[in-house]
């Protein structure tokens, strides 16, 4: 057969190549060998190659280089002017997958049939899932490869945009199903896959299609935990089975443990969504605690911790759909600065991911069109990650991620003939992909520019415009012209807007010496014109005419006092979940999970004196999730602010907001109930701590067909409360509940810690006394609701004279500003003395918590948390000047408003960068900001939690 010279355009070899593979009337059969000749060959592998061929051969590339020797009568595909890339890989899809499987649409409700994988047929909603026994979102046999459908379009659009592979995964659910790597081309379902399963995916967002638990992020990371805790367990009882199996009763079979047990013998990772740092840090910390190998996807926030990623040595699918102005905001609220800054510089995540040395790919599954993704990625190139990096994110890159760079990744021998030939520079504006190869199968390319203009065409007659993703983008970097057309994308560096520093301790000494302050220590007496010295973190001295060390910096407090860093008892700060009220016992979910680090609560807090907080789980369950006691380090990520040495505790609570209904309804529906719920679960923990004693006397013994119990993570807690290892604080508000819960208390052997809120704590001061429980209430919080009206102003001062160690909490984001006068109240409502009134914010919370052994008092060896105010902070007219934890200055007045004028100027250039293009022939799209408002701390908030709920 004669050489085949193919000088006169692709479409007419691909053309020819389809029609010989339909059968078509005169179609020659396809040929199974090929060469693609006069090239410029982009390898994948940092070798170029400026003209040169390559053969493909059975699909699969044979040989590649400047000089190849082809085979007599092979197929040629002249390349002139063309640069061959190997074919782009997504890095996480649903491609390819029925509907049914992916991730649904937003504000589209989901369906799935009772008892079955999502898209098995029926349409009916999940049955309500109870609690953690019940897994109705969890489909971890599901796998891609076998899902798989040649007639999702998407496919025919990612091939004409030069993708040839894909890794595809379910999306349904919390625990979807195993991913698969996939090719883009086939004549079978089964053509497309490469390797199956590369991957276990995890989503922390289930729908509303499996209603009940977990309705939570702490409730979803629960949940996880424990069915990952359960695969071990499954593994390990099996293992047990296997190898002793007389005398060993056999485990029930799960499919879904199943499937993790398999899949954990291969040693697959599982996929965690982590957009921000916070998130990041938060899923790479949990991984490690149940030892798997996490692979993150979203990443969009990673240039604030891409040493850290590159650290852990985790690799990161950055999901190319940049953030965009919301385009109906509320014209009167001012977006977060956070918020603004993450918009700005999430283009730049990927240039800092490759700087510090990360691994990474590029994800396109939160855009419709892969053009706007390329577009998004030549952003990226634009904002500082080099053209061969990002090259590498979309073949080998992504290939190695997978395991699969032994076949895709690169034109090398040997591998899958996946290719891509472009008219340019791939990450070039203009440039378009001309022909791609798919299995070393020729696809024509679809005159995507003939039907981009056409829809614009269309758009412009209903009077919309629908941009891509790096159009939005361009925009926000450079502005539009005045007809909102898109300008040549050509346009040199992209540079985030510079980002002034406004967190973390603005001076850390080491050493301070405060002078002439009125000095109350708390512990001690008040010491008039006394000083502090700060050393290393520690209180050094307390007293007058102390010396300053050399290097010390002097503050001079005359007119001043220092007191010991507020304590607030019970908040819901700093965290993204407060109630998992799904099920009556939530003791598995932990607000450390959740804490979260940039909220601005915290910084408002320090303004206010506020250095350490006993962050609660909300009301809505008897017994509630774990706490986490926090110092106030703003700046510090989220196991930063952790407390190091706190005791653990968990909260409880009684009265109305446990027992109120529900949809559908949920036990205990009654006062009594919920002492029956508390009741019972305490039985259970008894349970389940006498099986681990048996357990453990059986490998004593020496037996070797011992299978454990199944970990709990609803009941370890209250084991270690009956062992006395974690503390109770159970929000209570009538006198008859608060003695029930400490007789059930002591009938099980614990004690309870604080009784929170307690405002009929009077009534029954001498039993709580007696119990040897804290109280922690409102200064004069009543009649808010039926259970609050025999509550009295008189409440904290009554239990202190009846020897109740009493602290006046804030349960409000707000009302933790201003706790020192919330303290002064009662001097006025019962007559406290100073030094008592300063107690109840500063020791005494200390005493509740178990920490004051750190905290609460100015004395030599503790923690350096301290407070200089204006006046005296039982005034009204007493300011916080200055607040320190652990010797560190993290809020100063003074800096406050230097550093508020810099926020407003970075804020106004946010803005205006981020204003959103006009619409053609309609009204702007979103909104054009206000005027500009100078603000704490950049306004950078969050709402406050609903009162009713918290209290």
């Amino acid at each position: 057969m004669r050489t085949r010279h193919w000088r006169g355009g692709f479409a007419a070899l691909c053309t020819a190549l389809l029609l010989a593979a339909t059968g078509a009337a005169g179609a020659q059969a396809p040929p199974a060998s090929f060469a693609i000749t006069n090239a410029r060959i982009v390898t994948g592998t940092g070798e170029v190659i400026e003209r040169g061929t390559i053969l493909v051969r059975d699909g699969l590339i044979e040989a590649v280089g400047a000089r190849v020797d082809l085979p007599a009568g092979i197929w040629q595909l002249d390349a002139e002017g063309l640069t061959a890339y190997p074919g782009l890989i997504d890095a996480l899809s649903d491609l390819g997958l029925p509907r049914q499987l992916r991730a649904p649409a937003a504000g589209a409700p989901g369906r799935r049939p009772g008892g079955g994988p999502p898209g098995s047929g029926g349409g009916q909603q999940a049955e309500y899932s109870r609690g953690p026994e019940d897994r109705p979102a969890t489909f971890t046999w599901v796998r891609a490869a076998d899902e798989l459908e040649l007639g999702d379009p998407r496919l025919e659009r990612w091939r004409e945009a030069g993708f040839t592979t894909a890794v595809s995964a379910p999306q349904r659910g919390l625990l979807p199903g195993q991913a698969a790597v996939i090719d883009l081309g086939g004549e079978r379902a089964n053509d497309l896959v490469v390797d199956s399963p590369v991957a276990i995916m995890a989503r922390f967002s289930k729908g509303r299609e499996f209603p009940g638990y977990p309705n939570s992020l702490m409730g979803v990371i629960a949940y996880l935990k424990q069915t990952i805790l359960d695969a071990r367990h499954y593994e390990q009882a099996w293992h047990t089975y296997e190898t002793h199996p007389q005398g060993t009763p056999r485990p029930e079979y799960d499919r879904a443990l199943e499937a993790l047990r398999g899949a954990f013998a291969e040693g697959l990772p599982v996929l965690f969504p982590a957009d921000r740092a916070r998130e990041i840090r938060r899923v790479v910390r949990i991984a490690r605690q149940l030892g798997v190998t996490p692979l993150l996807y979203g990443g969009r926030g990673a240039w604030e911790v891409a040493d850290f990623i590159a650290e852990a040595r985790v690799p990161v699918l950055v999901d190319v759909d940049w953030p965009e102005p919301p385009e109906d905001a509320d014209p009167e609220a001012e977006e977060p600065l956070s918020e603004l800054r993450y918009r700005d510089r999430a283009p730049t995540s990927p240039a800092a991911l490759h700087a510090a040395g990360a691994r990474f790919a590029f994800s396109l599954a939160g855009v419709d069109d892969p053009r706007e993704g390329l577009d998004a990625i030549r952003l990226a190139v634009r904002a500082g990650l080099p053209a061969d990096a990002a090259l590498h994110a979309l073949t080998l890159g992504a290939a190695q991620i997978f395991g699969v760079a032994d076949r895709l990744g690169s034109i090398e021998p040997g591998k899958v003939a996946n290719i891509l030939l472009a008219d340019g520079d791939l990450f070039a504006a203009g440039t378009h992909v001309r022909t791609t190869i798919v299995d070393g199968r020729p696809f024509e390319e679809h005159d995507a520019v003939a039907e981009q203009g056409e829809q614009q065409d269309r758009d412009a007659a209903a009077g919309r415009e629908r941009p891509g993703a790096g159009e939005r983008q361009e925009r926000a970097g450079r502005g539009d012209s005045e007809d909102g057309e898109r300008p040549d994308q050509e346009q040199g560096p992209y540079e985030p807007v510079p980002m002034v520093r406004d967190r973390g301790p603005i001076d850390e000494g080491p050493i301070f010496l405060i002078r002439h302050g009125t000095v109350i220590t708390v512990a001690g007496d008040t010491i008039e014109g006394g000083d502090v010295l700060v050393r290393d973190g520690k209180i050094a001295a307390v007293g007058r005419d102390l010396e300053a060390p050399a290097g010390a910096r002097v503050i001079d407090a005359s007119g001043k006092f220092v007191t010991p860093g507020i304590i607030d008892a019970h908040s819901h700060i700093a965290a993204e979940a407060i109630n998992e009220g799904s099920v009556s016992v939530s003791a598995m979910v932990s607000i450390r999970d959740v804490l979260n680090p940039d909220q601005v609560s915290i910084y408002r807090a320090l303004a206010g004196g506020v250095t350490t907080a006993n962050v609660l789980h909300g009301s809505a369950n008897p017994i509630g999730g774990q706490n986490a006691v926090i110092k106030l380090r703003w700046g510090a990520d989220a196991e930063g602010l952790l407390f190091d040495g706190a005791p653990p505790g968990i909260k409880f609570a009684l009265g109305e907001n446990t027992k109120r209904d529900r949809n559908p309804d949920r036990y205990p529906a009654s006062r009594m109930g919920v002492m029956d719920v508390i009741r019972q679960a305490f039985l259970e923990a008894r349970e389940y701590r006498e099986r681990q004693r048996l357990y453990e006397q059986a490998v004593a013994d020496g037996r070797d067909n011992a299978i454990p119990p199944r970990r709990n993570l609803k009941l370890d807690p209250l084991v270690e409360i009956l062992e006395g290892r974690r503390l109770v604080h159970a929000h209570s508000y009538c006198a008859d509940e608060i003695l029930q819960l400490l007789r059930l208390a002591e009938r099980f052997g614990f004690r309870v810690a604080t009784l929170q809120h307690v405002l009929e704590g009077y009534r029954v001061a001498d039993e709580i006394a007696a119990h040897g429980a804290g109280a922690s209430t409102f200064s004069d919080w009543w009649a808010y609701k039926v259970e609050a009206y025999e509550a009295i102003p008189y409440n904290a001062a009554l239990m202190t004279e009846r020897g109740v160690v009493v602290s006046i909490n804030s349960d409000s984001a707000e009302e933790m500003r201003h706790l020192n006068q919330e303290a002064a109240k009662t001097m006025h409502w019962g007559g406290l003395s100073r030094d008592q009134a300063i107690r109840l914010v500063t020791l005494n919370p200390a005493i509740q918590l178990g920490i004051d052994d750190r905290v609460g008092s100015l004395e030599p060896g503790k923690d350096a948390d301290l407070v200089i105010w204006s006046g005296d902070p039982l005034s009204v007219y007493g300011v916080v000047e200055t607040t320190f934890v652990d010797g560190k200055i993290y809020f100063d007045r003074r800096h406050d408003i230097e550093l508020r004028a810099r926020l407003a100027e970075e804020r106004r250039q946010l803005q205006e960068r981020q204003k959103p293009a006009p619409r053609r022939g309609g009204p702007p799209r979103g909104r054009r900001p206000g005027p500009v408002t100078a603000t704490t701390a950049g306004a950078r908030d969050l709402p406050a939690p609903a009162r009713e709920v918290q209290r």
